[in-house]
């Protein structure tokens, strides 16, 4: 069943969902695809610093050490949880381009901030101090993670005010972000071989986030001058015209907001159980998992990327039509749960066939990352949908479904971990 636009082609008219109802000018500007181009650019940088630590994350790792790769999801989870249910309640009193600016900023500053203690603090550093690497390192991870909360909830709030394409555009770009981090980290490893740099770790992480802090601050003039002066998006973010006067007492939907959530639970579970699923056993079985080749070292690397390669697939296949009904895709993202103990076994058991075939890997984590992509952006597209056409309202359904999935995170990786520890892995 095709996915049914929100807004219509041909000159779509729609009420701004101000709380008095006044009637605002119909939008007679449509998406074209330079704007879906800067949807994915907004989805791209909330989503690439943490996709650039996780390239990197073994380095830091051995640099801070206990456990450092392991707590860092969580901690990273629980800081933007914390930030994304916050702008659930209040974000929509606010205008999105100091927004952007904000998370821009923060996402930028910690994460050369992260790369500088690593390369200053920690084993074999000139501060041989691991723990207090640690620390620092959390701290950096837990404020970044809070800029991510505000870049993404924000794309995902703006994209639920506009047609279905635009939050298909954030999802893939969200993908996208998962596809660069290791080839580029691996180009500057290359170079800087080849040029003999010593402490070439050090310098290659400290490049490598600079490149992502630059591409992040990038956002601040491209929403300002571009996206918000789009023809659409002129229209569309009329709906913003009173906030800058309000206060934050002054509620910016007809109806409270957790109606609107309770509207959006369904499609919020399936993002949530969506990830949830999928981080109980990526990483934390997968980076377990041994190749059919002893000389391979870098099997896990490899198949991680197949998962990154076909995860945006998925979540690009939406665009052509791709949908389910409501039952349908619970029941779709419900079933995922078949993969938990197909990766354990892949763990538990490498010599046992098909387990031990390296084909089989890679064809399980293409299912995985393929069901993964298309059931939560799937879930994403049609939140907004459930709260009618009331744009405060669908601005709103957007905090609540990026505050779903992040959750599923968290959730995953706390089970993941758990899970571990179990089996004692």
């Amino acid at each position: 069943m095709p996915i049914e636009s929100s807004t219509p082609a041909e000159a779509p008219s729609y009420k701004m969902g101000d709380i008095e109802g006044e009637e605002k000018p119909k939008v007679q500007a449509k998406v074209d695809f330079s704007l879906l181009v800067q949807f994915a650019i907004l989805g791209f940088v909330a989503l690439a610093p943490w996709n650039f630590v996780l390239a990197d994350i073994d380095y830091l790792d051995r640099k801070f050490g206990h456990h450092f790769a392991s707590t860092t999801p969580i901690f990273y989870s629980i800081a933007v949880n914390c930030a994304q249910l916050l702008l659930v309640w209040v974000g929509n009193k606010f205008t999105f381009a100091p927004r952007f600016d904000w998370g821009c900023i923060i996402l930028s500053i910690f994460n050369i901030l992260l790369a500088v203690v690593a390369m200053l603090i920690g084993n074999d550093n000139p501060v041989d101090n691991d723990s207090l690497g640690y620390g620092l390192g959390l701290c950096c991870v837990f404020l970044l993670g809070f800029g991510h909360a505000v870049m993404e909830s924000s794309s995902f709030g703006l994209a639920a005010l506009c047609p279905q394409s635009c939050m298909i555009a954030v999802m893939t770009g969200e993908g996208i972000a998962g596809l660069v981090g290791w080839p580029l980290n691996m180009l500057f490893q290359v170079i800087l071989e080849a040029g003999n740099v010593p402490r070439r770790e050090e310098w290659q992480c400290l490049i490598f986030f600079c490149v992502t802090s630059a591409i992040t601050m990038f956002i601040v003039p491209m929403f300002r001058v571009w996206t918000s002066k789009h023809p659409f998006m002129a229209e569309v973010l009329k709906i913003e015209s009173k906030r800058s006067k309000e206060t934050l007492a002054t509620r910016q939907t007809r109806r409270p907001v957790w109606a609107i959530v309770k509207d959006v639970a369904p499609m919020a579970f399936c993002a949530w159980c969506s990830l949830g699923v999928t981080f109980v056993v990526f990483p934390a079985q997968v980076v377990l998992w041994q190749s059919q080749n002893p000389d391979n070292a870098g099997f896990v690397p490899q198949v991680i990327y197949t998962f990154q390669v076909v995860d945006t697939v998925g979540r690009f296949l939406p665009s052509f039509g791709i949908s389910m009904p409501n039952l349908l895709l619970i029941c779709f993202v419900l079933g995922r749960s078949i993969f938990i103990p197909l990766f354990i076994c892949t763990s538990l058991y490498p010599t046992v066939k098909p387990f031990h075939w390296d084909w089989f890997k890679h064809v399980d984590m293409a299912l995985f990352a393929l069901t993964n992509g298309v059931g939560c952006t799937i879930a994403m597209v049609k939140g907004p949908t459930r709260v009618g056409q009331d744009k405060a309202e669908q601005e709103v359904a957007g905090y609540t479904m990026a505050f779903a999935l992040i959750f599923g995170i968290l959730c995953g990786s706390v089970f993941g971990l758990c899970t571990n520890l179990g089996l004692g892995q």
